[in-house]
């Protein structure tokens, strides 16, 4: 069994973060660089891992950005920066039809962009594992999320492979015996992936 492990966001979905930004500073009464500050640290950190929900988050950004708008909007904004990548997301679907291969998703995010995620991804119900960390309450590079990908996918690391596009966390996964790829682009990503599926399991 070969079993590849995804992740979500400028992989399978692209994300622009300064179009998030953009996105909530157009309803806020601070621009972009504040919707920034007031949204990394702690507070990002609390958002992604689930220990703050994301109408906390949109009550958080009302009194601290003057955000006029309500959840609903707040949400559409938050979700500016992604978009479906068809040819990627196609790709990880051919996959799964092969015998022998299982798939996995396993993303940084949180319960704002899950919803959107949710909504405008049905492919992820075809997948065989679906970590988001905002659900678990563990975030890469921490071991532990590897670990449960594995456990969910029934896999040894000896049999996984790991694609990020941050290379912090793909030497993580690396770390526990997963093989990896950093992502930077689909031509390069789907040759290294090909390569790794004809070696021997």
């Amino acid at each position: 069994m070969k079993v590849i492990i995804f992740d979500l966001g400028r992989v399978l979905v692209d994300y622009d973060h300064a179009q998030t930004l953009a996105g909530m500073a157009a309803i806020s009464q601070v621009a972009s660089d504040e919707i920034r500050s007031l949204t990394a640290g702690d507070i990002g950190q609390k958002f992604g891992v689930g220990e703050m929900s994301a109408r906390e988050f949109h009550a958080y950004l009302v009194a601290q950005a003057g955000m006029d708008a309500s959840f609903e909007a707040f949400i559409d904004a938050y979700a500016a920066g992604l978009a479906r990548n068809e040819i990627a997301l196609l790709y990880g679907r051919l996959l799964r039809l092969r015998p022998h291969h299982k798939i996995g998703v396993l993303s940084n995010t949180n319960e704002a962009h899950v919803l959107w995620l949710r909504q405008h991804l049905p492919e992820l119900d075809e997948f065989d594992s679906v970590i988001m960390s905002n659900e678990v309450g563990l975030a890469k590079p921490d071991a532990a999320i590897y670990e449960l990908a594995l456990a969910q996918l029934g896999a040894e690391a000896k049999q996984a492979i790991f694609i990020d596009d941050l290379s912090e966390n793909v030497r993580s996964a690396q770390a526990l015996g997963l093989a990896g790829i950093v992502h930077e682009n689909w031509r390069k990503t789907t040759s290294q992936l090909e390569k790794w599926l004809m070696s021997p399991a």
